[in-house]
């Protein structure tokens, strides 16, 4: 452990990623798409004056001997668009055409075939301005809606239908100025940017379209989505859609219809996994082979049902790599950051409400977000971050404060909590600048600052509040001491960058999710075997894309769970008990956490897609279930020398949970009631 002190300043590296040039020439054989007239496009951006330029915060996580992710034409194979199919063939015999009956997407084993390049459109960037940080070069780019395409002379294009247009749900408030200067107000198809590299769904069903146009095989293989219909569905959008509205393709949980749309949900999910590019930054960290450790679960259970989704299209995701940008204060105040303030959503009722807003663009850049039930907390790009009482009497005024001025000083990850020693709530910070520092928000003023040797991603307090799980851009996972800072275990394993990690309330489960798509899950009270090597005692497979976002389920919310919600379209909810079953539930789009609500009962998902984004709810529904849970002492022995408690909660009785204070109020009761109906014994 370093000592706190000045943020590097070592010579920074730039990424070697392929430049505009070079992905021109590779996707020369690709048809091109004819730049449509920006007044053509129904956008709120046409109506705003447009700035003479607008400087993008940049900051990536990236490394000098990487691949620094996988664009069409690359020849590592290290992207999950080649190792879906592998996965999708290894365990024949485990059927996974699971009919989630409350709710959940029925999703089933698929044979693909390697996917055809995919040709992207990618909006205009100038030469980028390099700076001496080792992360991305700063971008100078005009926030013009118009779109570029790849010089190419290698092929004559043949008619290709016009661009979708990028709308802006007017009913959500969204201000046309403040749209026009969104950065990532197109997905992003162009590797020097920091929004997502793969489409949003409008997007990908009109490449998928127009693909098939030049690709005889693709026409040949099935039916392709109608031009027109996904124009009509970016133009119609709902604003909510129910449990009771579902009618499997032909209204989903999106409020899509397949069915009118000519293709099945089967065939665009098979469709999306084979044209999905998962980012790595080490080559290959994403592969699969026989002889891997990882396991991909059967999809048999069912703890959540679908509730809601409140479509909304002024959600905000700036950095593709940071992905905890909701905040869950309680059932009723859900945050995510949106073009000039943060939202409050209530997904009980639809409705929205400003919770703090910011004064200009830069400040309103937010790379991290998380609400407890009284504090608000976000921070940004410029190593700032602001903060609000919820309950104040104030209504939304903030207190702001600066991290660092470090010119890679993005706050990557921000965690609340109270101190060990009293009741003051403080927030451990995660930083770009290889910096860890603890706030206290009582007043104001940074407490402790610990300098690493990489940049910190996540981190995760442990429930004793002695420990700190913590991932950053390195494959090793860090155990640290949660007041000084010095690291205790250097836990190895993982192949890639880690950007999600979890402390579960046993005091003693830990789960670490990086890029190369695996779920790591460690024992605090055996981090490393006898011969001092580092042991897992489960490695979960992801199904597209690497976890950005694990949650474990409370203390006293029923059935332990592990939710894992990956860079897109995937939710995975875990057993987390025995790590060999879980539940899926898939929509289409870009993730932005996961969060619990009501102590448990409730899971609030953000979805960040530009036309199917928004807010949705699921509901637990095995209630009862643990009627039929055996608390007695196993006496076979588990694999590997593990040894799980036994308990059907994090802990071995329901004596234990009643007594526990960290357990969920509510839900206390309700056990309480069900232990006395049921004759158990206090």
């Amino acid at each position: 452990m370093r000592p706190p002190n000045s943020p590097p300043a070592s010579p920074f590296l730039t990424p070697a990623r392929p430049q505009i040039d070079q992905d021109a020439s590779q996707e020369s054989s690709q048809p091109q798409i004819a730049e449509p007239d920006p007044s053509d496009i129904d956008s709120p951006m046409n109506d705003y004056h447009w700035p003479p330029l607008f400087t993008l915060p940049s900051t990536a996580h990236a490394d000098p001997d990487s691949a620094h992710g996988v664009q069409p034409g690359d020849d590592d194979g290290g992207s999950s668009a080649d190792t879906n199919h592998d996965m999708l063939d290894v365990d024949d015999d485990v059927d996974v055409d699971v009919d989630i009956e409350d709710g959940g997407v029925p999703l089933s084993n698929v044979t693909m075939e390697d996917p055809p390049d995919q040709d992207h459109v990618m909006p205009p960037v100038p030469d980028p301005v390099l700076t001496d940080h080792h992360d991305i070069p700063q971008i100078m780019t005009s926030p013009s809606p118009s779109i570029a395409v790849a010089d190419s002379t290698a092929a004559q294009p043949v008619d290709a239908p016009q661009l979708l247009p990028e709308i802006q749900d007017l009913e959500d408030e969204v201000d046309p100025a403040t749209t026009g200067l969104h950065p990532m107000a197109l997905s992003n198809a162009n590797p020097m940017s920091l929004g997502p590299e793969n489409p949003h769904v409008m997007q990908f069903l009109q490449l998928w379209e127009w693909q098939s146009q030049a690709d005889i095989q693709l026409r040949t293989a099935g039916p392709v989505p109608n031009f027109h219909e996904v124009n009509r569905l970016a133009r119609e959008c709902p604003r909510r859609v129910e449990y009771n509205q579902l009618r499997g393709d032909l209204y989903d949980l999106q409020g899509i219809s397949w069915v009118d749309l000519g293709v099945k949900r089967k065939s665009a999910r098979q469709r999306r996994m084979q044209t999905f590019h998962n980012y790595v930054n080490r080559a290959n960290s994403d592969s699969w082979h026989h002889g891997s450790t990882d396991r991909q679960l059967p999809r048999i259970e069912s703890y959540f049902r679908y509730k809601s989704m409140d479509v909304r299209r002024d959600v905000r995701l700036l950095h593709f790599q940071l992905r905890n940008i909701l905040g869950v204060a309680s059932r009723t105040r859900v945050f995510y950051p949106s073009f000039t303030s943060i939202k409050e959503h209530d997904p009980t009722t639809g409705r929205d409400k400003v919770a703090m807003r910011f004064e200009n663009h830069s400040s309103a850049h937010i790379s991290t977000l998380t609400a407890s039930e009284d504090i608000l907390i976000a921070g940004g790009f410029y190593g700032t971050y602001r903060y609000r009482h919820l309950n104040s009497a104030d209504g939304i005024e903030s207190h702001e404060g600066l991290l660092t001025s470090h010119n890679s000083g993005i706050t990557n990850h921000v965690q609340i909590h109270s101190s060990r020693h009293s009741s003051t709530p403080l927030a451990a910070f995660a930083s770009n600048d290889f910096g860890f520092r603890v706030v206290d928000l009582s007043a104001n003023r940074v407490t402790s600052e610990v300098m690493y040797d990489f940049a910190m991603n996540c981190s995760a307090l442990s429930p004793d509040m002695r420990l700190r799980a913590i991932v950053g851009d390195h494959q090793d996972v860090l155990i640290t001491d949660a007041e000084s800072g010095e690291i205790l275990q250097n836990l190895g394993g993982h192949r890639d960058f880690g950007f999600a990690c979890d402390w579960a309330p046993d005091g003693w489960t830990v789960a670490t999710g990086n890029q190369d798509r695996s779920i790591r899950i460690w024992d605090a009270r055996r981090w490393k075997n006898s011969k001092g090597e580092s042991t897992s005692v489960a490695v979960v497979r992801t199904e597209m894309a690497g976890a950005r976002s694990l949650r474990f389920s409370p203390l006293g919310s029923g059935k332990r769970i592990l939710v894992a919600a990956e860079e897109a379209d995937f939710i995975d909810l875990i057993d987390a008990q025995t790590f060999s079953t879980r539940q899926t539930v898939d929509i289409f789009g870009e993730l932005g956490g996961v969060a619990f609500a009501n102590g448990g009962h409730d899971l609030i998902a953000l979805s960040c897609d530009l036309s199917r984004g928004g807010v949705m709810h699921l509901e637990r529904c095995d209630a009862g279930a643990e009627d039929n849970f055996s608390y007695a002492r196993r006496n076979h022995r588990e694999p590997a020398g593990w040894w799980p408690s036994p308990g059907y909660d994090w802990m071995q009785s329901p004596e234990q949970i009643v007594a526990s204070p960290q357990s969920q109020e509510s839900l206390t009761q309700k056990r309480r009631r069900a232990a006395m109906s049921e004759d158990w014994t206090f």
